[in-house]
Parts: structure tokens; C-alpha cells; sequence
């Protein structure tokens, strides 16, 4: 009787090893695994001197030939291309072997110049507007790098830095590695103003041609922020295969960092190399963190779904009591701080503005006081020449008058003889 006893007891301990295992697998596989009904794994090769679309996440559309297009990773940039960021998006484009420039949300950059090869790189941006953060690996003597934002050119070496195009006409550079030579995109285009070196932020919000430049200043805890979370990944020159995939969460709008990067919010289209380990973090306000590590020639489909667990109500207590407040006293300190210059450089900018449209109204007025005055001497001028013809005119038509009278009477003193 035992026996039995003993043997059902192995087999319902066994029945629930085997339920637990199975629920274990079939949550794996509900939490972050292929989209039902998505698309086969695609795979893309990159080799020295192409320039590609690498990651995507948001809304970036691509302006060709007056045409919009939707890219995908994995398309190709060109020269005279216009890639538009818009808000709460990103994208990064990358030149294999040489550089990797991540565009931020609300941005706006045409590929003025684009020469490539394996072994040179020949490339001219222009940011019109937005943000960008710009990596660069080994360059050669004959490399050429150049971003043009707001009439001046930033040339660079190897280094990473940050640039910002303001639409109020100025400018910002941040630099975290390397030199920066800062350069006037005007007649003097060969003027080189300044060179920012590691550490340092030059601010040309406000600045106007012509005048001191603004004194270099160290990078402040924002900008040090931006180069942790939003630093592109190394460049890499050799041939590989990557992998085209799409990971998303549910719900939508949590942060996803890709080996400790901060990388995008919600969505990310992305090339991944094929065969290496990827660590993934999902994280979003109210919801567990979910870590996992993928190899991306492993899977199943092109999309990934991480789904996300609720916390707790006490889960979620001790998630707000653990979590420190989003910016410390420092970084609202800087950041209310640069906000005031941009303020202050803005209002300085109008009021110069102004200032020099009245010195012109006031200049117009005054030619036109001196040209209506002009005209009117002219008037008097005229009038006056005017009454003295008349006066000559009617001094003539008696000086005629006489002259027939005088006629008449030798007409007659000649026919009474």
C-alpha cells in the first residue's frame, strides 16, 4: 500500500515539475518572442564606405528628389538627401569604418557632400535644425568631416561631440572626445574662430559675426548626460552580416537600452550584428523592468514584442520611494539657467533687430523728407520760371501790338502820298 502511495506521489511531483516547466516556457515566449503572423528574419551586409540608415525609432522620413520616403534600416543615404526627425523620434545613420551621427527628436539634415570608399570618406552635412551627436572613429590625412549649422562649419577630427542649430540663428558645441575647428561659413571661409577641445562647450547663441567670441566653458551636467544615454555606438569597418529587427513593447512607450544605451521609447527599427549577444531593457513607470539577452540570427521572425508586468500596489510604493527625483537641484539649476540665456539671447536678438529696423525707418523718413523738400523747391522753381514766361509772353504780345499799330500807320502814311 505504501508502495502505491509512494509511486502516485512521484508521479503528480513529476506531473508538476513538468506544469511548472511548461508555464515557465510559455511565459518566456509570451513576454518577449515573435509577433504572431510577423515578418521572416532579413538579413544585411555592410562593408567600408557604404553610408546606411541603422537604427530608426519614431517618424523619420527621408526628402529625395522632392519625394518623401519611408525609410527602413538598411537603406542607403545619398548626397543632396534630407532626413527629417520629428518630435519624440531618432535616428542614426552610419559610415561604416569612419563615423555614426545619431539625429535627435526634431531635427532636420541634408547630406550636402558624400564621397566614399574603403579607405576615404569625403562628407558635408548641414543641420538646419535640431540636434545631432556625432562619433568618429580613424580618420586618414585625406578624410574630410564637416557639419555647416547656422553659417559655420565644424570640422573634426577623431572625436564625439554634440551639436545644436537653434532657430533663433545660434549655435552650440559640445565636445566629449577629440578637437572641434570651428570655422565661418561666410566670406571668410577659411577663418578659423576657434578650436573646442575635450570637456568643453562653446555656446554662439546671441553671438553675431564680427564680435568676441564667447569664452569655451566646461560641459555642464545636461550635456554629460546626453553623451552617456544617446552616444552612438562604436563604428565598426568590418564586413558583416547584420540582422534587420523591429522590438516593441506592450505597453507602448517604455525606454529600451541596448547594451546600456539608452536607445528609444516604444519602438525600435534597428541592424543588429548577427551572431552577437544583444542585452536588452525594457523599462517604464509602473511596470516590472524586464532584462533579457537575445542573439538576433536566432530568432524567429523580424519583430520582437516585450510585454511588460504590472507592479504591485506595494511593488509600486517602493518603486516611487526608491526611485530619486527625475533632475537633481544641478541639473534644474543648468538647465534653468540655459534656458535663460536662450531666453535672454532671443530677446537681445529682437531688440537689436528692432533697433536696426527703426534706424532704417528712420533713415527712409528722413530721405524722404529731404526728397519731398527737394520736390518742392523745384515747385517754387517751376512756378516762378512759369510767371516770368508769362510775363515775357504777354511783355511780347504788346511789344507785337505795337509793332502792327506801327505797321498801320507807314500803310497809310504811304497811300496818302
Amino acid at each position: 500500500m505504501k508502495s502505491i502511495i509512494k509511486s502516485i506521489l512521484l508521479i503528480l511531483a513529476g506531473a508538476l515539475t513538468a506544469g511548472a516547466l511548461l508555464y515557465g516556457y510559455s511565459y518566456f515566449i509570451r513576454t518577449a518572442g515573435p509577433a504572431d503572423g510577423a515578418e521572416s528574419l532579413s538579413f544585411v551586409e555592410i562593408k567600408p564606405g557604404d553610408a546606411v540608415i541603422s537604427h530608426i525609432s519614431g517618424e523619420v522620413y527621408l526628402i529625395r528628389e522632392e519625394k518623401m520616403i519611408t525609410p527602413r534600416p538598411g537603406d542607403a543615404v545619398q548626397q543632396g538627401d534630407i532626413i527629417k526627425v520629428v518630435d519624440d523620434s531618432w535616428c542614426q545613420i552610419h559610415f561604416v569604418g569612419k563615423a555614426t551621427m545619431n539625429l535627435r527628436s526634431n531635427t532636420l539634415l541634408k547630406i550636402q557632400k558624400l564621397l566614399t570608399s574603403t579607405r576615404d570618406i569625403d562628407v558635408r552635412t548641414e543641420l538646419l535644425t535640431g540636434s545631432m551627436i556625432y562619433k568618429v572613429d580613424r580618420l586618414n590625412a585625406t578624410d574630410n568631416l564637416e557639419v555647416l549649422a547656422q553659417e559655420k562649419i565644424f570640422r573634426v577630427e577623431g572625436t564625439e561631440f554634440y551639436i545644436e542649430a537653434r532657430t533663433d540663428g545660434g549655435s552650440r558645441l559640445s565636445v566629449r572626445e577629440g578637437t572641434v575647428a570651428v570655422l565661418s561659413d561666410t566670406e571668410n571661409r577659411d577663418q578659423l574662430l576657434d578650436s573646442v577641445s575635450e570637456g568643453e562647450t562653446l555656446d554662439l547663441r546671441g553671438w553675431e559675426e564680427g564680435t568676441p567670441l564667447p569664452a569655451v566653458r566646461s560641459l555642464n551636467s545636461g550635456e554629460r548626460r546626453i553623451f552617456e544615454e544617446e552616444s552612438p555606438a562604436p563604428p565598426t569597418d568590418s564586413r558583416e552580416k547584420l540582422a534587420a529587427l523591429r522590438i516593441k513593447t506592450e505597453p507602448p512607450g517604455a525606454q529600451l537600452y541596448l547594451d546600456g544605451r539608452l536607445s528609444s521609447s516604444g519602438t525600435l527599427n534597428g541592424l543588429f550584428s548577427a551572431d552577437k549577444p544583444l542585452t536588452i531593457l525594457a523599462r517604464k513607470r509602473g511596470y516590472k523592468d524586464l532584462n533579457m539577452k537575445l542573439i538576433p540570427s536566432e530568432q524567429d521572425g523580424s519583430e520582437i514584442i516585450l510585454k511588460l508586468a504590472p507592479l504591485s500596489i506595494e511593488e509600486s510604493l517602493k518603486y516611487e520611494a526608491d526611485t530619486p527625483a527625475g533632475e537633481s537641484i544641478e541639473e534644474l539649476k543648468a538647465r534653468f539657467e540655459s534656458e535663460s540665456e536662450t531666453l535672454t539671447a532671443g530677446f537681445n536678438r529682437q531688440i537689436r533687430e528692432s533697433e536696426a529696423k527703426l534706424k532704417e525707418m528712420e533713415a527712409l523718413s528722413s530721405s524722404l523728407q529731404q526728397t519731398i523738400a527737394g520736390l518742392e523747391g523745384n515747385n517754387r522753381t517751376y512756378i516762378a520760371e512759369k510767371r516770368e514766361l508769362q510775363e515775357q509772353l504777354d511783355r511780347s504780345l504788346e511789344e507785337q501790338e505795337k509793332l502792327r499799330q506801327l505797321l498801320l500807320q507807314i500803310q497809310e502814311l504811304s497811300a496818302d502820298q
